[in-house]
């Protein structure tokens, strides 16, 4: 998991693989503000915007993917996601593979994270998460860009130099 704000972009530049750096770059000069939710692509690769309510955590499902990898920047508001790591994930329950979103059945000890405007967390397969949670800020309506980055096309992840 990686886990970063976007006014640091140029530090994290040799930290992170090219194409996760890429697309956050190309995700930040987007005027957003002008863009209706909806599908899209991002350097070719599948992405979603979104304006969805956050709820009780309690309301919310952990999953975790196979194929994919998040990216999730967040526009506005404010968003906690629960994280557990894939060793805590205890059975599958329920499955849509044609989405690559499996639900799991979790621990009981999970840390948060809490995205503010302008931060981004991108999970792996590995890094189930709980999204869409309250924050302190209590249910909200946040505005947020999800890419989905397929592990086939970045299986050897480049660094800048």
């Amino acid at each position: 998991m990686i886990a970063g704000e976007s006014q640091y972009i140029e530090i994290y530049k040799k930290q992170i693989p090219k194409v996760i750096y890429d697309c956050l770059k190309q995700v930040m000069m987007l005027d957003l503000s002008r863009i209706k939710d909806g599908n899209l692509s991002i350097l070719g690769y599948r992405a979603s915007l979104e304006s969805p309510f956050t709820e009780e955590a309690s309301y919310r499902k952990l999953e975790g993917h196979k194929k994919f990898i998040d990216l999730v920047y967040l526009i506005k508001g404010e968003e906690r996601i629960g994280i557990q790591p894939y060793s805590c994930r205890q059975e599958e329950v329920e499955a849509y593979p044609d989405r690559d979103l499996y639900f799991y059945k979790g621990k009981e000890k999970e840390s948060s994270l809490y995205l503010t405007e302008g931060s981004f967390i991108v999970c792996f397969p590995e890094d189930l998460h709980r999204p869409l949670c309250k924050s302190g800020q209590g249910i909200a309506q946040i505005r947020k860009m999800v890419v989905k980055l397929s592990l086939i096309h970045i299986s050897e992840p480049t660094r800048h130099a």
